[in-house]
């Protein structure tokens, strides 16, 4: 039997990705496998402007457990892609999570690497922190929260026998 080996990482994360993967169920999931931090301007988008909203609240749970880090960076900040972006290049990160298209142009040009919802559960598969029935059931919970070609490039990758 071959040993599963889960590849860690250190992931700045924005509003956007952190609320599609609670919706999703898999937030714990990521949190267990990788560091994720986000900044204080993240952390009143999601949580504080609308606390009593569920995904709020269980985003809310992750921070009070330390699941999930809030870093006191970008309070300045006019959006939270900013601090997210401020947050990452203070060092010690491995990617930005975003599922912003607009954020994402940004990324690439400036050389940052970045991971969608939908790669995050192929990388969980991949690591082995999630079993084949566990990503296609957060798969199928992102859906209508992501791109129908990021949905059907990750689709492909978990049916198409290019996993373990």
């Amino acid at each position: 039997m071959r040993g599963i080996t889960i590849s860690y990482m250190r992931i700045a994360m924005d509003a956007d990705c952190l609320i599609k993967l609670t919706k999703a169920g898999i937030k714990e999931k990521v949190c267990a496998a990788w560091t994720v931090s986000i900044p204080v301007l993240v952390l009143q988008e999601t949580v504080e402007r609308a606390p009593h909203l569920p995904d709020a609240v269980r985003i809310s749970e992750n921070i009070a457990v330390g699941r999930v880090a809030v870093q006191a960076v970008g309070e300045n900040q006019a959006k939270g892609d900013d601090a997210v972006l401020g947050l990452y290049q203070g060092g010690g990160f491995d990617a930005v999570a975003t599922d912003d298209a607009r954020f994402i142009r940004r990324l690439r040009g400036l050389g940052v690497p970045y991971a969608l919802p939908a790669v995050i559960v192929v990388r969980l598969r991949m690591d082995g922190a999630l079993n084949g029935d566990q990503a296609g059931q957060a798969l199928a919970a992102l859906r209508q929260h992501i791109s129908a070609d990021q949905h059907a490039a990750a689709l492909l990758m978990l049916s198409g026998g290019m996993l373990p």
